[in-house]
């Protein structure tokens, strides 16, 4: 007989589920306990309820050796409540009494494949979790995001999609992807805040769904799903607000898919907006680099650039940038010795101007490329900056250049606008500045770093702590500092209730909020030294050691 009455509401099928549990129905009480979760979803005992039922359930069934059936119910377990380390080491033994290495991330993450395949995504879930735990790496973390979104769990996947994006990577191309994933995201619920007549949260989710695509194409040039996704944010940016920026945006989508009319286009609207604006030129000489590296551009386009090229050379015929585009492009014409002179003139002003260059003076049978003279090329007569017979850069034709380009070299006046903006307090007018530097150099360290200073004076700690990692793996020497102490702040609300979860001595609990502040701050030492303590008192010293082995990593650094 049962003393709880027939359940009406989720408490009381979760208390019926108790009962049952008590009297060993684990089935039954399983039963009740998802019913409960159901009516709640958001309660975190009814979670916990759950997985303790499923986690007794399992026990009762590999102690008959019905390891099969016991691993699906350490599994639910694990997906009810991901920090039951019991059931994590339990689901181990079964899986190692069954025959499988359960110690290897391969073994986990083929196991989450075919899983995920199966479309059985709480058991893909949870393996690719595992193999989280176990490699931390960016690729880990995406393949759970992608089975997360298929399951149609968006905010944990967008979560897990941030954490990737932050990892280590071994694949630029799978890194690329990881991106466009955020990216499409973003887009997807940039369109539902515009539905329901949010037009500010829709044009924030538009411009971080812009950068997580440009970030991909950085990666991969060559990634037509991130381009098309780029073109389609930025139409839209537009059509909410014709603004100079988004129009910038849209100029930049089309002229990455080689779209080099529509990009001309978005660039004259960009024009009649603001004329003056620097961030404008710099635009307009990337699409001139662009028209002329591309061989599928028309010929009517490529004219069109390099009549602008001869006209800026006009004015300075010492830009060896300019030089160099007007170089290819008339190497695109079929002119090689006007272009072998172009690159030559280039060289002798700044032969590391672009990668292309020193092949360019090979390929066109020009020998050594020249060393780098303290003056430009006087230009021909007829042809603006192209170096001639008896000039400068034709004597600097015998000097030897570097065969592989050097690191190029930045410009230290560059960060001049952007710190007047931050020593005024405009911080917005500082990030724009930031955000245009680093998308013309994405390796620039200290770009990233004051785009952190900015994120957190602005008290966006987890955009700062992005930007400070970008920076730390850059090598900005004063980069690990700022994330950490940025870290430090983001992971308090975690800590302290870690903490009072451990005066409880509840370290299930406790090891659950060490772990998402290890995530949180992957570079930090505290949070791994208080899980391996948790994981300790918990009986789990093969988990602990992992643990302590990664603080061993993070402490050497």
């Amino acid at each position: 007989m049962l003393s709880t009455p027939n359940p009406t509401n989720p408490l009381e099928h979760n208390n019926r589920a108790v009962e049952l549990g008590s009297k060993g129905l684990w089935a039954d009480a399983i039963r009740e306990h998802e019913i409960a979760l159901e009516g709640d979803p958001y309660n975190e005992q009814f979670k916990i309820n759950l997985s303790g039922a499923c986690l007794r359930y399992g026990d009762m069934l590999a102690s008959k050796k019905k390891y099969y059936e016991a691993m699906v119910q350490y599994r639910k377990a694990l997906f009810a409540d991901p920090a039951n380390a019991v059931a994590d080491k339990n689901l181990d033994e079964c899986l190692r009494a069954s025959g499988k290495n359960a110690d290897d991330p391969n073994v986990r993450h083929q196991i989450a494949e075919i899983a995920e395949t199966e479309g059985r995504f709480r058991t893909a879930q949870v393996e690719y979790r595992k193999v989280c735990r176990m490699t931390d790496d960016g690729s880990s973390h995406a393949d759970l995001a992608r089975s997360l979104l298929k399951d149609g769990q968006d905010v944990p996947a967008f979560e897990e999609l941030k954490i990737a994006v932050n990892k280590p990577w071994k694949d630029k191309v799978e890194q690329a992807k990881c991106h466009s994933m955020l990216g499409d995201v973003l887009w997807r619920y940039a369109k539902v805040a515009r539905d329901r007549g949010d037009r500010q949260a829709g044009l924030k989710r538009l411009q971080n769904a812009a950068i997580s695509y440009r970030r991909a194409v950085t990666l991969n040039p060559l990634y037509s799903d991130a381009i098309q996704g780029l073109k389609e944010v930025a139409r839209e940016a537009v059509s909410i607000n014709g603004s100079f920026d988004n129009h910038l945006m849209l100029a930049g989508a089309y002229q990455l898919s080689g779209d080099f009319e529509h990009a001309k286009m978005e660039f004259e609207e960009c024009w009649k907006k603001n004329p003056n604006s620097p961030q404008l030129a710099k635009a307009r000489r990337s699409y001139h680099l662009a028209v002329v590296m591309n061989p599928a551009t028309p010929p009517a386009v490529l004219a069109t650039s390099l009549q602008k090229a001869e006209d800026i050379l006009r004015q300075n015929n010492q830009d060896p940038e300019m030089l160099f585009i007007y170089g290819r492009g008339k190497e695109q014409q079929g002119e090689k010795a006007t272009a072998l002179k172009a690159y030559q003139a280039a060289a002798s002003i700044n032969p590391h101007i672009h990668p292309d260059l020193l092949q360019g003076i090979s390929r066109l049978g020009g020998g050594p490329a020249p060393a780098a003279a303290g003056a430009g090329a006087p230009a021909t007569a007829g042809k603006p900056g192209v170096a001639g017979s008896g000039t400068a850069a034709a004597a600097a034709t015998a000097a030897t250049a570097p065969a592989v380009p050097a690191e190029k070299i930045l410009d230290p006046r560059r960060f001049s606008a952007a710190e007047g903006k931050m020593a005024s307090g405009d911080s917005d007018g500082a990030k724009k500045e930031l955000d245009a530097l680093v998308e013309k150099e994405p390796k620039d360290a200290h770009a990233w770093l004051l785009l952190g200073r900015v994120a957190e004076k602005k008290g966006n700690l987890d955009d700062a702590s992005a930007s400070y990692r970008m920076a730390y793996n850059l090598k900005d020497p004063e980069a690990k500092d700022a994330m950490n102490q940025v870290d430090l702040s983001r992971i308090q609300n975690l800590k302290q209730e870690a903490e009072k979860q451990e005066a409880a001595n509840n370290y299930v609990a406790a090891a659950s909020n060490w772990k998402d502040a290890c995530t949180v701050a992957p570079h930090l030492p505290l949070p791994f030294k208080s899980l391996a303590v948790c994981l300790q008192k918990l009986g789990d010293n093969k988990e602990a050691e992992k643990v302590l082995k990664k603080l061993k990593d993070i402490e050497k650094e």
